[in-house]
């Protein structure tokens, strides 16, 4: 097997990494990697009809570009040296025959010499002239080149991305202690001991989401290494002289083969993102009112009474349950809002329930969700015994009770999210198979009264 030779490598050197060929009137970009003009003119412009170096991806201004007249000698002088080495005949030689390697074997993907053809390996067997079956093979080679840098550029891009949706969370985590620390500042006599909870809480999340970050980040840049490296392989080898193009090509082929492209995933998942975002504005409906609870003109604010009101009797309305449904109701999308506890009475629930939730009974397992107090928090899904805290299916340990809680309905998941939207702090989250019908924000009140932030 005849070994690369040095010419071979100083071939290589002198190629542009776009068109495989020797540089033509090359230019140098910002970050010094050398490209002929036409082929980096050629790339698509990013915005602000920037430039993006294929090899390294740093953005240059388009007038930036400057020609490097020096490599422009260089590539002349390779390209006498390599015009003399093919007219004085240089080529590898057979092991077996020692005669001059001309032919390529397509069934053994192999340099043959002509003996080699007609030996009884071989005779049975297609052979190409060496020029013709590197441009054959080349093709192909190039086809799975092609296909190798796509999948490392979107590999790059899903880094890019997983980097730039941690940065923004980060900066809402950075912002959200700035405001932290100003608030107890003000109240340093009073809530120093809240401060400090607080900032230990922010700082677990800033460490959890880090961990993430890093090990989503290691992941992709895993990916990107053996890719890199089958790439760059290609690349050296597409610029080889014909018969060097075919050594080992099998081996290169075969790597190419074994190369799983994987499809594209979504980076980030709820409950990651800033649930904030789908804020909605709720108000509560008087027709499905109990008789004992009164609602603000504003229909945000409701209140327990012991005196029942005489009301138009209707279908939607609550007459077993002291209870009240919100106004609109949901049957796609994510949705979120702000319930504030101002008197916590006997007991309260928050929460949302199924559109066909029952208005004169018992209210039915699994169609209710949320947050119920009675002397403790629970997290409820239950009958109406759930209701009067009698049966609770999850008690949950606070170390700030919630005077102000957050729902976050994602509908298409089936998942309802409670946080305590002054602290930040996740609370629990409901996991359902489906919703399969609209679902409306819920509350029930035993002496108690809340207001829609």
């Amino acid at each position: 097997m005849a070994a690369v030779s040095p010419l071979h490598s100083l071939k290589a050197d002198v190629s542009c990494p776009i068109c495989l060929e020797f540089y033509k009137d090359p230019v140098i970009t910002e970050c010094g990697h050398n490209f002929c003009r036409a082929c980096i003119l050629g790339c698509p412009p990013g915005p602000g009809q920037v430039l993006h170096c294929p090899q390294c991806r740093v953005a240059s201004a388009r007038g930036r570009l400057r020609p490097n007249r020096q490599l422009q000698s260089i590539v002349e002088s390779v390209k006498q040296l390599s015009l003399q080495a093919e007219r004085s005949g240089e080529g590898g030689l057979c092991q077996e025959h020692e005669e001059k390697l001309k032919l390529f074997c397509q069934e053994d993907k192999k340099l043959i010499c002509i003996i080699c053809r007609e030996s009884r390996d071989h005779r049975s067997h297609t052979a190409l002239p060496i020029k013709e079956a590197a441009m054959e093979y080349k093709d192909e080679l190039q086809s799975w080149l092609r296909l190798l840098m796509k999948e490392k550029e979107g590999i790059m891009a899903s880094k890019q991305k997983v980097e730039e949706e941690f940065k923004a969370i980060k900066n809402k985590l950075v912002a959200a202690r700035q405001r932290t620390v100003a608030e107890f500042q003000r109240l340093y006599q009073l809530l120093k001991a809240q401060e400090q909870a607080m900032l230990r809480r922010l700082a677990e999340m800033d460490r959890k989401i880090t961990m993430s970050e890093n090990a989503k980040v290691a992941e992709l840049s895993g990916q990107i290494s053996p890719l890199d490296a089958l790439i760059k392989e290609i690349q050296a080898k597409c610029r080889q002289s014909a018969e060097g193009f075919l050594q080992d090509f099998r081996s290169t082929l075969s790597r190419c083969e074994s190369v799983k492209f994987r499809e594209r995933e979504k980076i980030i998942h709820e409950p990651r993102e800033p649930w904030w975002n789908y804020k909605v504005p709720v108000t509560l409906d008087p027709d499905t009112a109990y008789p004992a609870l009164i609602l603000s003109e504003s229909g945000r604010r409701v209140r327990w009474t012991e005196r029942q009101e005489t009301l138009p009797d209707n279908h939607k309305r609550f007459t077993s349950e002291k209870c009240i449904l919100g106004t609109k109701g949901f049957k796609s999308g994510k949705h979120y809002w702000e319930v504030q506890v101002l008197k916590e009475g006997e007991g309260w629930f928050a929460g949302v329930a199924r559109e066909s939730v029952s208005r004169n009974r018992k209210l039915p397992k699994d169609e209710i969700w949320g947050l119920f107090w009675f002397s403790d928090y629970w997290a409820v899904t239950a009958q109406s015994s759930c209701c009067t805290g009698s049966s609770p299916e999850d008690r949950l340990s606070l170390h700030d009770p919630p005077k102000k809680l957050g729902l976050y309905l994602d509908y298409k998941a089936g998942r309802l999210f409670l946080y305590n939207t002054e602290t930040m702090e996740h609370l629990h989250t409901f996991t359902v198979a489906s919703f399969n019908e609209r679902i409306f924000p819920f509350f029930c009140l035993w002496g108690a009264e809340v207001r829609i932030v």
